[in-house]
């Protein structure tokens, strides 16, 4: 069975003939380089797309790293860079993840209020009560968002030198001819998603989160080798829009949880609560429907047309 390339810009014929094309390790280098790059520009100002491209970038590298340490012996060099680059961008995630996720809340509560300040489908406006909700825990959001872009800068600081001494010599590991060439075929990502299947044989909101999570690494990897290979690049497309429909649920489940906890003095439910809780369960539904189908279909090829697999993700 011959391999896909691992890293963009690696034609399928580099893979057939054997050795890596010299163009492939310049092209991935490029994607370490604007690594560090969002990092130095996180460092210096956190903002909203900077974090978000950094967070990416750092899944993105990880997924990566971890598909090539399967090829490699435990105790070689190479192993222990890419391990101790995924401890610390592990630790780089944790810091991003807050900063990340009020800026998502953030944007939501400001489409919820533009989308209920100019309705106009005939029913009533917002009322002042509803508005001073959202207000409210905007405020507390951004307080928070502060906060926790202060701590960010701080703990890129004090790790930016090994972060940048680390990303080389993962760079050189991935980079290495012998891992070039095992790339990440159609197949691969085919026999990840049936793992999936496996690990998850029921969809549900206690599920979820931990598939998502799950989606992302193998979209990740995925997305690393669609370029030139249009099978990875369909099973890219399918994983992302599996996991932006379920981080669309997340996203508003806890939103409606913060809100919950801000306003949890009031005689039951609020105003925003509900809506948000409505939010929620509208876009579980619309998240459970598109990953059960599309898990479906990206399980089709590996059962070589046969759909035995559609029992999967059952209520």
């Amino acid at each position: 069975m011959n391999s896909g390339p691992l890293f963009p810009g690696d034609p399928p014929e580099a893979v057939q003939q054997g050795p890596a094309e010299p163009a492939v390790q310049p092209e991935f280098r490029q994607h370490v380089e604007a690594w560090r790059q969002l990092l130095a520009r996180c460092s210096r100002k956190p903002g909203r797309k900077s974090v978000h491209s950094l967070r990416v970038a750092t899944l993105r590298l990880q997924a990566a790293a971890e598909f090539c340490l399967r090829g490699l012996e435990a105790d070689s060099p190479d192993a222990r860079a890419l391990r101790r680059w995924q401890r610390q961008g592990n630790k780089l995630r944790r810091a991003l993840g807050p900063v990340r996720q009020t800026d998502v809340y953030l944007g939501k509560l400001a489409n919820l209020r533009s989308f209920h300040n100019g309705r106009a489908d005939g029913q009533r406006e917002p009322s002042t009560s509803f508005l001073h909700q959202i207000g409210e825990l905007e405020r507390r959001l951004a307080g928070e968002r502060e906060s926790a872009a202060k701590k960010l800068t701080r703990q890129i600081e004090r790790r930016q030198r090994r972060l940048e001494r680390l990303s080389r010599k993962m760079e050189a590991a991935l980079a290495a001819p012998a891992q070039t060439r095992k790339g990440c075929s159609s197949s691969a990502i085919s026999e990840q998603i049936a793992g999936l299947a496996h690990q998850f044989p029921e969809l549900n909101d206690g599920t979820l989160h931990a598939y998502r999570k799950r989606i992302k690494k193998v979209r990740y990897l995925a997305e690393v080798s669609a370029p030139g290979n249009p099978g990875v690049a369909r099973q890219a497309a399918a994983l992302k829009r599996m996991a932006t429909a379920a981080g669309e649920w997340h996203d508003w489940q806890t939103l409606a949880q913060e809100a919950a906890h801000v306003h949890r003095g009031h005689e039951g439910p609020t105003a925003l609560a509900r809506v948000l809780d409505a939010q929620a369960g509208k876009s579980l539904e619309e998240a459970l429907t598109l990953c059960r189908r599309s898990m479906i279909r990206l399980l089709k090829p590996a059962a070589n047309g046969h759909s035995h697999h559609e029992g999967a993700f059952s209520r």
